[in-house]
């Protein structure tokens, strides 16, 4: 990102001027606290920040761009309410009336760590926690020389002289080793030290950090190392390479280049990871080049959970913008990709989701069954394991909005949350032997390892795991892809592996980066064209459900649903939408150990209130490219935002209505036109479920065909949602997940066949 950086003469602190986060809007119960607080809407806006930290003994001021270019100290009132410490901040609506970029200083000298905070100008409440206001002392080192795939780590004279901190390259200054050592944790001088690739202490090391002066920054003149170790320098920010243990025991070892594989499948995430386990359960000699390590063995919501947002925290820095400022990245580099941070939503695409685009060999296996009698999709969800139930509450939600809402279907919003041993059929769920344990959300990590870990034909015999391998080109030759080279950033030495068929699974930014650094052969001119997201419409305004008349039992506090409402006559120019409502979004992804911590938010007694979003489907826009000007450069995004369906709003204020007037909510609480400070528009585009970059198709139109395989190689494919040829509605997860098991049953055969005819010609 472009970021420009304003170093103040007074603080000598740098601050930033991009990448603003997004605030939450105020809640139902929010508005009851302030009210209650005697903060009635009014003349002022606020921000508070709750912390367990930061007591009356500290000086607490905020300062913003509006009073002074951050110079003016406004200063906060404290307080101490249900056992955590309170600060407020009143900001007058005739100095704050819309936009404004703001954040907090701690004891005059130390700076909230990180972007500016921006506030929304139609939100009256503001709320930070100690997860978001980070004060510390921070070191600072710009580099080019040594960025990754070397490290820099600090060490301390309090966290002892060998042990190495690490930080961050790019996260929050572009070019920059960031280090950040928290105010509570730290005395008031104490000293640091920069390290090099965990061997050498940075020349004039250590240096001293005070509390009068808290930040040091260097660059690559004013801080050299004695040695000059090389490493491939490769572009992703917030990317580093640090091999351990856990890896070298769970993958069991690194493939040769010399070992005989049927199969390479580039990248380990869903649709990758998916397809390899698949290939290897058939019996096929398979290795996955992955450019990360593992991070999480599993599903994050299968581990203790934390405060601070790992999805967030762990995305790359890996794209600049061509044409315009709209993407959101997300990417990540680890065993099992974004399958370990997914929402586990699995919505079928329904039959007008497939449009004419989409091959109808595709949309016939997705849609009708096969011999066994089970339809790709009931393949799929056998292997993600989707969710049994949510219980009586959901169930008689989805009941009453079926009959009430006729010409919409409600159903369970589908999710991959395993519940073993429980059965529902005709709505009855049933307690079957119980023989397994949960394996929870599905992720291609959790998938790999456990195939790893087994001396099995469907396991390690057949499977191979490359971990901290970064891709760099497929060598290819006369219509045949010959080869991957990758670099192997661990041991920093680049490697080349061969196999009879290579997969590109690195999704809809990196495959077709991929794909255009290697020079594939085009014909229709099509790599990297037509990107695009679905446009979504999320209603930010949280009513509370009704705990008197007849729907009070829709208020109860430990009610919870998710569910998914599509109108049963919708078609590609209908009606064309999921609608998804979200009731007591605080049982979402409860999972606690601690069941003080689990009873928290029913002992809150906070209403129980509904949210909804509307998600369309979309064509693919040809305007929209992916460029690449070499492995070592960021790729480059040219997107426009999707304003393809504006002419549902309307339609979607109508429904809105109809759906929370029918769960209860006062009609006189809802508006009766489109208000645009009543929704977030995601019409910008997320590397989430952006796709199209590698289009397939039926007539030899696109990049790849309707078995995914690239119309130019005899032997090269993809299975990312760089295929889809349009977005539909219904998140891609469980679709790709079904295009891998169909990919594999499609290669099985064709090595199949060639090994028979192999036999054949030696008989």
């Amino acid at each position: 990102m472009n970021e420009e950086f304003l170093e103040t003469s007074v603080q000598h602190k740098w601050l930033y001027h991009s990448g603003l986060s997004a605030p939450q809007p105020e809640t139902a119960s929010g508005v009851a606290e302030r009210q209650k607080a005697g903060m009635a809407r009014g003349p002022n806006r606020w921000l508070r920040f709750t912390t367990n930290k930061y007591d009356a003994s500290y000086q607490l001021v905020m300062r913003s761009r509006q009073e002074g270019n951050f110079q003016v100290d406004r200063v906060g009132m404290h307080s101490f309410v249900d056992g955590q410490h309170r600060w407020e901040f009143a900001l007058p609506h005739a100095i704050f009336p819309g936009n404004f970029e703001y954040k907090l200083v701690l004891n005059g000298t130390f700076w909230q760590v990180g972007n500016n905070r921006t506030g929304n100008w139609d939100v009256d409440a503001f709320f930070l926690t100690d997860s978001d206001a980070v004060f510390g002392y921070e070191l600072k080192f710009q580099t080019q020389t040594w960025k990754p795939a070397h490290l820099v780590t600090a060490r301390t004279s309090l966290d002892g002289h060998a042990r190495d901190l690490y930080g961050t390259y790019g996260r929050y200054d572009q070019g920059f080793w960031h280090f950040v050592f928290e105010y509570d944790q730290y005395p008031p001088s104490f000293q640091a030290a920069l390290v090099l690739d965990r061997n050498t202490v940075a020349n004039g090391h250590p240096v001293t950090l005070t509390s009068g002066q808290p930040v040091a920054y260097f660059n690559d003149t004013t801080l050299t190392f004695s040695a000059a170790p090389t490493a491939y320098p490769h572009p992703y920010e917030n990317f580093v390479s640090i091999e351990t243990e856990a890896d070298q025991r769970l993958v069991r070892q690194i493939p040769r280049e010399s070992d005989d594989f049927d199969v390479i499948v580039l990248g380990s995430g869903m649709g990758g990871g998916t397809l390899a386990d698949a290939l290897s359960d058939l019996g096929h000699r398979v290795l996955v080049i992955e450019a990360g390590g593992i991070r999480y063995p599993v599903h994050i919501n299968e581990l203790p959970r934390e405060d601070r947002d790992p999805v967030g925290r762990e995305r790359l820095g890996h794209y600049t913008y061509e044409c315009t400022d709209w993407f959101d990245g997300g990417v990540t580099f680890n065993l099992g990709g974004r399958s370990v941070y997914w929402s586990g939503l699995i919505p079928r695409m329904t039959e007008w989701e497939f449009r004419d685009v989409w091959p109808r060999a595709i949309r016939d296996y997705f849609l009708n069954a096969d011999a066994t009698g089970k339809t790709g999709y009931d393949h799929a969800e056998r292997l993600m394991r989707e969710r049994e139930t949510l219980g009586p509450y959901q169930d008689a939600v989805v009941e009453h909005l079926n009959s009430v809402l006729p010409d919409y279907e409600t159903i369970d919003l589908p999710r991959s949350l395993h519940q073993p041993n429980l059965s529902k059929q005709s709505g009855t769920v049933t307690l079957e032997n119980v023989l397994t344990r949960s394996t929870g959300c599905y992720s291609t990590a959790d998938l790999l390892l456990d195939s790893l870990g087994q001396n099995h034909p469907a396991g390690f015999r057949n499977l191979r795991v490359a971990l901290h391998h970064l891709i760099t080109q497929i060598q290819h030759s006369q219509g045949k892809a010959t080869g991957v080279v990758c670099q192997d950033l661990v041991a920093r030495m680049q490697r080349t592996y061969t196999a009879k068929y290579i997969v590109l699974c690195c999704g809809s930014v990196e495959s077709p980066k991929i794909a255009i650094n290697s020079g594939l052969d085009d014909p229709n001119a099509k790599i990297g064209k037509g990107f695009n997201d679905h446009p979504a419409y999320f209603y930010k305004t949280k009513h509370a459900l009704p705990t008197s008349g007849p729907l009070a039992w829709l208020g109860a506090l430990e009610g919870h649903a998710k569910l998914l409402i599509r109108h049963r006559q919708a078609t590609k120019d209908s009606h064309p939408y999921h609608m998804e409502v979200l009731i007591n979004s605080r049982y979402w992804d409860l999972r606690h150990m601690d069941n003080d911590l689990q009873q928290a938010a029913a002992a809150a007694n906070h209403p129980t209130e509904v949210e909804l979003k509307f998600i369309f489907d979309s064509e693919l826009d040809n305007s929209n490219k992916i460029t690449s000007s070499g492995p070592q450069a960021k790729v480059n995004i040219c997107i426009h935002a999707n304003t393809s369906r504006e002419q549902y709003k309307t339609e979607m204020i109508q429904v809105r209505n109809l759906v929370l007037e029918s769960l209860g909510v006062d009609p006189l609480d809802l508006s009766q036109h489109w208000e645009s400070k009543e929704w977030s528009e995601g019409i910008k585009g997320t590397v989430h479920h952006a796709g199209g970059s590698l289009r397939c198709s039926h007539d030899g139109s696109g990049v790849v065909n309707a078995d995914l395989k690239f119309e130019a190689y005899d032997n090269l494919y993809c299975c990312d949602v760089s295929v889809y040829p349009s977005i539909p509605a219904a998140n891609p997860s469980l679709t790709l997940v079904g295009l891998a098991q169909r990919l594999a049953q499609h290669l099985s055969a064709r090595l199949s066949a060639e090994d028979y005819l192999a036999k054949k010609k030696l008989a």
